[in-house]
C-alpha cells in the first residue's frame, strides 16, 4: 500500500515539474524574451510605420526631399503607371504587377532627357514586397538605361512592410529619398544598389551620363 502511495506521489511531482518546465520555456514570449520572435537585433521587415497608398507615401517623400533643401529636377507629381507600360515604367511585367501590386506611383522628370525617377510600390503583402524588390532589381527588371543619352548616378531598391522604394537619380537625391523612406518606415530591409554609374565610370560630370546633363530647379 505504501509503495502504491509513493508511486502516486512521485508521478504527481514529476507531472508538476514538467508543467513548470513547459511554462518556463513558453513564458518568454509574453515578455518578448523568448520564443522565435525577433529581438532588437533582428528587425521584422513585415512591420512598418508606413500607411496609405503608394501615391500618398511618395508625396511625403517628395515633400521631405524639398524640406531638406535638396535640389531636384523639374518633375511631375506622383502618377500611377499605365497598365501596359509597367515593365518600362517600374520594372515589373504586367503579369507580376497584377499578381503582386496593390498600388504604385512614380515621379519622373518632366523631360525624358533628365535621368530621374522615384517610385513607391505598395505590394499586396510584406512577402510580396520582398519579391517585388527582387524582381525590380534583378535581370530584366528596372531599366536604368531607358533615358535619352543620360543615366542616373544610382538606382536603389529597399522595402518596408508591403512598400518598396525604387529611386533612380543623382546620388544626393537618391540618398534624400532613402533617408525619408527609412525615417517614415522605422524598420526596413537591406538596400539593393543595382546601378552605380558615377562610381563605376569615375566621371559623374560627363554630359552623356552620371547626372552631368541633369537640369535642376532651385
Amino acid at each position: 500500500m505504501k509503495r502504491i502511495k509513493m508511486k502516486s506521489i512521485t508521478a504527481t511531482l514529476l507531472s508538476v515539474a514538467m508543467l513548470l518546465m513547459l511554462a518556463a520555456c513558453g513564458g518568454g514570449d509574453a515578455q518578448g524574451n523568448g520564443g522565435n520572435g525577433g529581438g532588437v537585433d533582428s528587425p521584422n521587415v513585415g512591420s512598418t510605420n508606413l500607411t496609405g497608398t503608394a501615391e500618398e507615401v511618395l508625396q511625403q517623400i517628395l515633400d521631405d526631399i524639398a524640406a531638406a533643401g535638396v535640389e531636384t529636377p523639374m518633375a511631375l507629381p506622383p502618377l500611377a503607371p499605365a497598365p501596359d507600360l509597367v515593365q518600362y515604367d517600374i520594372g515589373l511585367s504586367e503579369a507580376d504587377f497584377e499578381r503582386l501590386v496593390e498600388t504604385a506611383a512614380s515621379s519622373v522628370a518632366a523631360k525624358g532627357t533628365f535621368a530621374h525617377q522615384i517610385i513607391i510600390i505598395q505590394a499586396k503583402s510584406a512577402a510580396m514586397a520582398s519579391e517585388v524588390k527582387r524582381l525590380v532589381s534583378g535581370d530584366g527588371g528596372y531599366d536604368a538605361q531607358k533615358w535619352i543619352c543620360v543615366f542616373p548616378d544610382m538606382v536603389i531598391a529597399i522595402e518596408s512592410g508591403s512598400y518598396v522604394l525604387v529611386a533612380a537619380s543623382t546620388n544626393e537625391i537618391v540618398e534624400a529619398a532613402l533617408n525619408s523612406f527609412k525615417a517614415a518606415a522605422g524598420t526596413t530591409g537591406s538596400v539593393v544598389t543595382f546601378w552605380d554609374f558615377a562610381n563605376e565610370n569615375g566621371d559623374p560630370e560627363a554630359g552623356f551620363g552620371g547626372g552631368g546633363g541633369l537640369e535642376i530647379n532651385p
